[in-house]
């Protein structure tokens, strides 16, 4: 399965704030990456569970007995409040890592340039290694500031066929079958679709797919910046949110749901027929296997439009070497093996998630309940993928998201929503 990633990718990473450090002490760190590495190298993220990252270090240590590495792992929000204290005050871990898109622009100015180091480590042609499209997601410039980490895709639905077939319910492939499986769902004690409205990247990721449905090449344009949120496709997506809410789609107070771990929980625990949520949440047969492993879990397009929404994919993650950090080398060694080296195949193991290099991986062991789903992923990323999923732009994500919010609780109309994103696009 190729990666698919639009153009407009490679003009949003353009982006990035001006960022970078001395070129004498890169060069130097960077010709250290071959000699054995040494000294302690802190890891700072809110991904993945500290289990995961325990195994990634015992393995990363027979390679690199000479380096501690240490580890604080928090959930997203606290993670990002307590890194970006930390970089202003020139400090922070070696090692952390961030989304691609907003959070990468938001603090591309403490990340080191990787390119010497990489072509130190592998050669010049170290960057063939990679899905070009992965890889564009942590660059600017022509600079590599980051090495991605694992690709997922988002804007579809999970399934429990289990439930929908107790409830004598077909699989939704329109928007009016949805509308009216809701419906039967929810006058059996079953909600629907399992949503965690209180996330802003969830409500953003379903708009987006409304959106790329509508009118794709006014939502990258949009998203882009060489486009107008107040577009009529655009406004016409934001519309067609506040109807999923009006409609009954989502369960009962949805907007100030997490989704972790609340829309989590009644999937998992069947209590939802549908979970909005991304192709990360295969993980859940890893960590929840006991609860979920009795079930026939698909997963489907969301049912939108003629025969489905689009969906958007990006890089989980991109991990990158503070640029004030006193052990670069030993750092971009961490962030090498979870990109590409061993590490990366534990990652994999753990989130059977989609692999960002330009061979194609897989997980080493796939639980059977999985197989399905996992198939279902890959068929839509070949057949329905949009573009990127991460906004660019810090203001215009934060707008985005409260904008939905607004909207789906009736305190904002369309046309006001799109308004308030295009004066955040303007501003930023």
């Amino acid at each position: 399965m190729r990666l698919r990633v639009i153009a407009a990718a490679l003009a949003a990473a353009g982006l990035l704030a001006a960022c970078g450090s001395d070129d004498d002490q890169t060069g130097g760190a960077a010709a250290e990456v071959t000699a054995p590495a040494s000294g302690t190298v802190r890891y700072e993220s809110w991904t993945p569970t500290q289990e995961t990252f325990d195994a990634v270090v015992a393995a990363f240590a027979e390679d690199n007995p000479d380096v501690e590495v240490t580890s604080k792992l928090a959930p997203i929000a606290d993670y990002q409040t307590s890194l970006q204290t930390q970089l202003r005050a020139g400090e922070g871990p070696d090692v952390f890592v961030v989304s691609p898109g907003a959070m990468f622009t938001q603090f591309g100015q403490y990340m080191e340039p990787l390119d010497d180091y990489a072509a130190a480590s592998n050669g010049d042609d170290w960057a063939d290694a990679y899905a070009p499209e992965a890889l564009s997601r942590a660059q600017a410039d022509e600079t590599t500031y980051g090495l991605p980490v694992g690709y997922g895709v988002a804007g579809f639905l999970w399934v429990n066929k289990t439930l929908l077939a107790e409830a004598g319910v077909e699989v939704p492939a329109t928007y009016d079958d949805l509308v009216a499986a809701s419906a039967e769902l929810a006058g059996r004690g079953i909600a629907p679709i399992a949503l965690g409205g209180k996330d802003p990247w969830q409500v953003v990721d379903y708009y987006l797919a409304l959106a790329a449905d509508i009118d794709s090449e006014a939502l990258y344009a949009a998203l882009d910046g060489s486009g107008e949120w107040t577009a009529p496709g655009l406004v016409d997506a934001f519309d067609a949110w506040r109807g999923l809410f009006a409609d009954g789609v989502f369960q009962e107070g949805a907007v100030g749901a997490a989704t972790y771990n609340d829309a989590y929980d009644l999937f998992t625990q069947g209590k939802a027929a549908f979970f909005a949520n991304g192709s990360w949440n295969l993980d859940m047969y890893a960590n929840s296997l006991d609860r979920v492993g009795s079930f026939d879990i698909d997963a489907i397009p969301f049912p939108f439009g003629d025969d489905g929404a689009p969906i958007t994919g990006d890089v989980s993650g991109i991990v990158v070497v503070n640029k004030n950090s006193d052990n670069k080398a030993a750092a971009y060694r961490l962030a090498e093996y979870l990109s590409t080296g061993a590490g990366s195949q534990i990652l994999m193991d753990t989130f059977l998630d989609f692999s960002v290099t330009a061979e194609e991986r897989e997980p080493s062991e796939l639980p059977a309940p999985a197989t399905q789903p996992r198939a279902s992923i890959v068929t839509m990323i070949d057949e329905r993928l949009a573009g990127y999923r991460q906004v660019p732009s810090p203001a215009v994500a934060e707008a985005l998201g409260s904008a939905l919010v607004a909207v789906a609780t009736d305190s904002a109309s369309p046309e006001d929503a799109a308004g308030r994103v295009q004066d955040a696009a303007e501003s930023s």
